[in-house]
């Protein structure tokens, strides 16, 4: 691999002590019954809970055991389903009991995802995730006290089935945005502009709507990921840190971006309106791997820092009206490629079985063209904005 270009940076940073940053929403009163119960599961509390020689003071340390390689994902059924008969009082045999936590059946399982399990089978541990040093609980129903949420958040902050796509037509966040797609716009041609019929590169984009998205259990998820990766690079002692065109914007400083301790970025995903709601209204159906405009760099989720690329993407409605969503994204420990035919496959292996997060394939540096961002979980995404524009002559 080539060395990285000049705006990534490696930073040294001491060891964390204690709990991961801010907190996530954990019970502590019960009031709310979460539904789904497991039927293989029954409630079992305790301080400490052991299992042969190691003792689990919270959800994080039994996730580290389930996952010895630091991939950031449970893979070992049995090695899972003797911390789960342990933890929930699961029963059943292995198959069984793996089937409870891999339910989009994908055969790798998350921390978001580990903790979902924790709560429906009643685990009373914390999560290892805590805010000024106080510990929370899972096990009792759901409270999300300390779930910190975006700045523009709205809605309400207890309610797991909460989504909605919010208009905003407020003057400033029209300049905010409109500014997003200025300063990272390229007048550069690749031939994958080809699929949006019109071969010509558009001298600007206009913001015509703005649509925010709202939705309480992908934020949910997304944050318990982004603490997990905040944790892993902070106890490495160092981070690669890459700044997309995107970190110009002031959106970026408002939206109060963790890319000193996890490569946060606000990133481009061209598509259809059609599939823009979808995807504001679910996710991006992906746990491992999904629908890939690219196979390039393996079968992730692509994103570009430009608004010239992510417009590539992008299906105009009958009034000539495009789309992109405005998808906050989680790096994390990036590998980073600048070979001008990259083994796709070997990319993509060693992030979902070794300790990178993410890929960035640099063809501006080999070609000319674009950066492109490619993430292999759903969870390290977080849409925040559907931005609808014209293409300028």
């Amino acid at each position: 691999l080539r060395a990285p270009p000049p705006r990534a940076q490696c930073v040294a940073r001491p060891p964390l002590f204690g709990a991961m940053g801010a907190a996530l929403g954990c019970p502590d009163d019960g009031d709310t019954d979460m539904s789904g119960r497991d039927s293989h599961m029954t409630s079992q509390a305790s301080s400490a809970i052991r299992v042969g020689d190691h003792e689990f003071k919270d959800l994080l340390e039994a996730f580290r055991y389930c996952d010895p390689h630091g991939t950031g994902y449970i893979k070992d059924h049995q090695r899972f389903a003797a911390v789960a008969r342990e933890l929930a009082g699961a029963e059943g045999d292995v198959d069984t009991i793996w089937h409870d936590i891999d339910q989009d059946g994908n055969d790798a399982v998350n921390f978001p995802e580990f903790v979902e399990w924790a709560e429906r089978g009643h685990v009373q541990l914390p999560t290892g995730v805590a805010r000024g040093g106080a510990q929370v609980l899972v096990g009792r129903g759901l409270d999300t006290s300390g779930l910190v949420f975006p700045p523009t958040w709205s809605g309400p902050r207890d309610d797991p089935s909460y989504k909605k796509v919010i208009p905003v037509t407020h003057p400033s966040a029209f300049v905010e945005l409109q500014e997003l797609l200025d300063v990272s716009y390229k007048k550069v041609w690749t031939r994958d502009r080809k699929a949006t019929g019109v071969n010509k590169i558009p001298d600007s984009y206009e913001l015509i709507r703005i649509d925010r998205t709202e939705n309480f259990s992908d934020w949910r998820r997304y944050s318990l990921k982004r603490h997990h990766i905040e944790e892993d690079t902070t106890t490495g002692g160092y981070l690669q840190q890459y700044q997309p065109l995107t970190a110009q914007a002031k959106v970026c400083r408002r939206h109060n971006l963790h890319a000193e301790d996890c490569n946060e970025w606000l990133l481009f995903h061209g598509t259809s309106p059609e599939k823009a709601k979808q995807i504001c209204m679910g996710d991006f159906t992906m746990r491992l791997a999904g629908s890939a405009t690219s196979t390039l760099y393996g079968k992730g989720t692509y994103f570009a820092e430009s608004i010239t690329k992510g417009d590539e993407y992008a299906k105009p409605d009958a009034d000539g009206v495009c789309c992109v969503l405005v998808c906050r994204v989680i790096g994390g420990r990036v590998l980073y490629n600048a070979e001008v035919d990259p083994d796709a496959q070997s990319l993509q292996d060693q992030v979902l079985h070794g300790r990178f997060n993410s890929i960035l394939g640099d063809r501006e540096a080999c070609r000319g063209t674009f950066k492109e961002f490619v993430v292999f979980d759903a969870d390290q995404v977080y849409v925040e904005y559907i931005l609808h524009y014209r293409r300028g002559d």
